[in-house]
């Protein structure tokens, strides 16, 4: 069970979240343009995953950082900076069609929630964002549901599995105490609810 709760840990990475959520998202709006699709998910995948992982290996072989988990809080601080940067080139670069509003929102979102951990980590505090993630996507189910005027209960519960085996291995792993998986779950949540909120105003 520990094996399988630490190789979860390594599944629901953060930095992949993004291009699960989007290809699910497209496959979920499936009237959208083919071209247009794939244009925006090969620039989600680079921006969001490849070049993030590239940056690690970088860090890894300068030793800057310890493990692609970021156990430690100072080891945070400059891929969380470099992330926001690459989510802001992402949004000017793949959304200016003005297509797939709430993808976009989505991005805002996780633009929103990466600030204020980037914030939180100058003050030495490690929130979860495995959980951060997770919350993030259950926020962003949550809204679209709301602004879509849809049901999207399986994809919710789905994700409510996701989250409570995310927790449960990052404990078992000893990563984080308690509340840092509360503060990174809330976060997440709340940073789509705040970005959606623009988006129906």
């Amino acid at each position: 069970m520990k094996l399988f709760l630490r190789l979860w840990s390594y599944i629901v990475n953060p930095l992949f979240i993004p291009s699960l959520v989007s290809l699910w998202y497209f496959n979920f709006n499936y009237y959208s343009d083919p071209e247009s699709v794939r244009l925006k998910l090969y620039l989600i995948l680079i921006f969001t995953a490849a070049i993030p992982l590239l940056i690690y290996t970088m860090l890894k072989i300068l030793g800057w950082v310890e493990s692609i988990h970021l156990s430690r809080t100072k080891e945070r601080i400059l891929p969380l900076c470099i992330y926001m940067v690459l989510l802001i080139m992402l949004l000017r670069g793949a959304f200016t069609d003005g297509m797939h509003a709430a993808l976009y929102y989505f991005f805002i979102g996780v633009l929103i929630a990466s600030l204020v951990a980037t914030l939180i980590t100058t003050l030495r505090y490690k929130i979860s964002l495995h959980l951060m993630a997770t919350g993030g996507v259950l926020g962003f189910l949550v809204m679209l549901s709301f602004t879509q005027g849809i049901s999207l209960l399986l994809p919710l519960a789905i994700m409510g599995i996701v989250s409570g085996l995310t927790a449960t291995s990052r404990l078992s792993m000893q990563a984080h105490k308690g509340h840092e998986l509360i503060f990174g779950f809330s976060l997440g949540l709340l940073s789509q609810v705040l970005a959606f909120s623009y988006f129906v105003s």
